[in-house]
This record gives structure tokens, sequence and C-alpha cells, in this order.
């Protein structure tokens, strides 16, 4: 027996009309299917092939191809940022803070203003040129100079300074090497140098120059730079006096500073936020240190003369064993042996300078004043006279017409009797 519907209709009925249904639509031959399906897979081969290879020239693995920084656009020729100094303003307690960073970039218009305003037979402002700047005009040949890497080169001497009785003059030269890529030389002028003085041996330093460092520390600065190939940095230090019994009583000292390096430089690219250093912790040996200022080379003597220049045409409050006589004799010392032109050049305008600096009307213009103390006292004020009523100013008395008085009648005299 078959089961019906309630429509009578059987569904082995059904069912074997939707069968052959699906038969006759699907009746293909089997050899036209095998070549229309070769005939499609080729095209898609080539196609899948192709999408293959441009997938695979791209990693997928973002450690194998790091992304770099988003630098700013280099503008050759300018240097646009902040002139930003850490370690500056004076004489900085080592303890406190050992690190001192500086920038790279350099420019010839503080030596070109200080020219223009002697050949006016006066002087620029006070911190108006910065020290670092002169220092920085000259070009440098240092002998024992070190290539640290395929683009940079490091030269460092350690001295007594000129500037002041029992203090030490650091000098650090960061150069570019011949064989410096394109990309080094044209980012030269953005990296930045950091000094870590060890506190064991160094108890204070001073960054010679950035007498403005107020005006560039805030705001974005563009300044035209030059194409020089180093840089040369001054620092003045005060060392600690070795004392075994101190550093007996406080282990770690010790333990945690050397006690053959006064200080390690460190150069990275101020653009970049990631830190990365190129060169890291180059380690400034206390072997460098000569016993006399003489015996060192004649370009740091001569770097030592164009800085102090700066100082003394600044007024600098840390500089009291160095005057003009002296700057002078140290730079013609200096350059005894090769007296380029630029160089005889800045022994002649320190001459020009040495004679406004000491005349009497430039020390009178720069004369300090006087304590309240020994000031004299203010003259007492003119006591004010009070108006009348009704009396005008000054000024608009002769607007107003002179006026006739009137005369009123008497009025009559009054009787005594009732």
């Amino acid at each position: 027996m078959t089961k019906q519907t309630k429509y009578g209709i059987q569904h082995q009925f059904y069912l074997g009309l939707f069968t052959l249904a699906i038969g006759t639509c699907t009746s293909v031959n089997a050899a036209d299917m095998d070549s229309f399906e070769q005939s499609q897979r080729v095209p898609q081969t080539a196609a899948a092939t192709e999408g293959a290879e441009r997938v695979q020239a791209i990693s997928p693995d973002p450690i194998a191809l790091p992304k770099k920084p988003p630098y700013p656009p280099v503008k050759p020729g300018y240097y646009q940022g902040q002139i930003a100094i850490n370690g500056h303003g004076g004489n900085m307690v080592t303890g406190e803070t050992p690190l001192s960073q500086f920038n790279l970039a350099t420019s010839s218009a503080d030596y070109q203003l200080l020219q223009q305003t002697v050949a006016q037979n006066t002087l620029p402002s006070r911190n108006s040129i910065s020290s670092h700047q002169l220092l920085n005009t000259f070009d440098y040949k240092f002998e024992n100079i070190d290539e640290v890497s395929n683009n940079y080169a490091v030269a460092t001497e350690l001295a007594p300074s000129p500037y002041n009785q029992g203090t030490h003059l650091l000098l650090v030269n960061i150069a570019l090497t011949q064989d410096a890529s394109d990309k080094a030389v044209l980012g030269f002028n953005w990296l930045q140098a950091t000094m870590k003085f060890n506190p064991r041996l160094v108890s204070e330093y001073r960054l010679v120059g950035f007498e403005k460092p107020h005006k560039t520390s805030v705001h974005d600065r563009q300044v035209t730079v030059s194409n020089a190939r180093q840089y040369l940095a001054l620092y003045e230090l005060r060392l600690n006096e070795i004392d075994a019994h101190s550093q007996a009583e406080n282990p770690s000292i010790t333990q945690r500073f050397s006690a053959t390096e006064h200080a390690e430089l460190s150069i990275s690219d101020a653009r970049s936020t990631s830190g990365q250093r190129f060169i890291n912790q180059i380690p400034i040996d206390i072997n460098q240190l000569q016993k006399f200022f003489e015996q060192t080379t004649d370009d740091f003597r001569f770097a030592a003369a164009v800085a102090g220049l700066g100082q003394l045409i600044n007024r600098s409050n840390y500089v009291h064993d160095f005057d003009y006589q002296k700057l002078i004799q140290i730079a013609k010392e200096a350059t005894k042996g090769e007296l380029n032109d630029k160089r005889a050049q800045f022994i002649e305008l320190a001459e020009s300078v040495a004679v406004i600096a000491l005349s009497s009307e430039y020390q009178q213009s720069i004369k300090k004043p006087q304590p309240p103390h020994q000031r004299e006292p203010y003259p007492m004020p003119q006591p004010i006279k009070s108006k009348r009523i009704g009396e005008l100013l000054e000024g608009k008395q002769q607007l107003i017409l002179p006026v006739e008085p009137i005369s009123l009648p008497k009025p009559p005299p009054v009787s005594k009797h009732i």
C-alpha cells in the first residue's frame, strides 16, 4: 500500500518527477566538461600566480622591515627646530645634573654681526652673540682623531683652563669621515650630542657658550646653517680631589661610577623620538689630562681663545682670570706655525675689540648702576599748589575773555527806630 496525501497524490510520483528534471538539466558530456574546466583554469592560474608574486614582494613580518620615524622634511641650508640645551646656564652640579646635551647646528651669522659692529667702532650688546657659534666659524684639524664609525669621528682633549684657576677645559670635536654617506652629511646639523659626566671624578661642569638659550629653547627657530663637517664644544670642569678615605666610607660611589673615565659621549638624531643612537658611550679617559695648558695642540689653544673672546664681549660672570691681553697672546702663539688668512683676521678683530672695550666711552656705557645704599637720595617732591575754587587751568584761562564786574546798588540803611 502506498501512502497518499490529503489531495490523493502519492509521494513517490513527485519524487520521480523531481529526479528526472535534475538529470535532464545536468546531462552534459564528460569530455565537454573536462575541456571547459581546462579552458577556464589557465587564465585563473596565471592571475593567481601573478597575485602570489605581488603578495610575496611585501614582507608580512613588521620586524623584518621596521618603519622609520616620521622625520620633518630636510631643507638644505636651514635648521628648523628647537636648539634645546639641557644642562646649561652656568656651573652645573654633576651629582644633580649629570647629562648635558647640545645640537650641532652652526651658523656664521654671529661672527658676521661681530665684524659689522666692530667696523662701526662699537660692540654687540650683551648676550647678543653666542660663543659656541664663534667657535665653530673656524676649521680645525686634530691629529689624534678616532673614527668611531663609517660616518663619524671624535677627538677629545683635556687640559687646565685659562679662564679660571683650579678648573680644566674639555674639548669635544665631532666630525664626519671622508667616507661619510650623503645622508650623514645632509643630516649633520640635526645631530645631538649627549655628555654623561662622572660624579666620582667631576664635581661641576659648564658648557661654554649658549649665552642666549632663553631665546631659543622654547620656540622653534630657523637659522641658516653652514656646510661644516665638524662641530666643536668646550666644557669647563671642576674635578674632584681623589680621597681614598672618603671613597672607602661610601662604597656605592666606587661600585656605580668609573675611576678612569671623566664622561661618556653619545650621538643621536635630534629629530627622532625613538632614542636610537648612532654612537653610544664613547669614553673620555682620565689619561687624556694634560698637566699644562701650553702642552696642548695649537687647535685646542686657538679654540680657547675664540671662545674666550665671546665670553669677554658678553661680560660672562663665570670668567675671572682671563682678559684681552691674555686672549691675544694665546691666539698668536697658537698660530705661529700656520697663520692662515682667517685666523690672522681673527687676531686683528680681537685687537680691535680690545681697543673698543677698554675705551672710556665704552666703559661708561656699560657702567653698572650703583647699589641702592650708594646712590644719592631721591629729591623731595615739590608741594602741590592747591587751586582756588573756580580757578581754571593755565591753558584754559586764555580762552575766556575778561568780564567787567557789575556794580550793584547798595541797600538802604535799616532804621533802628520803630
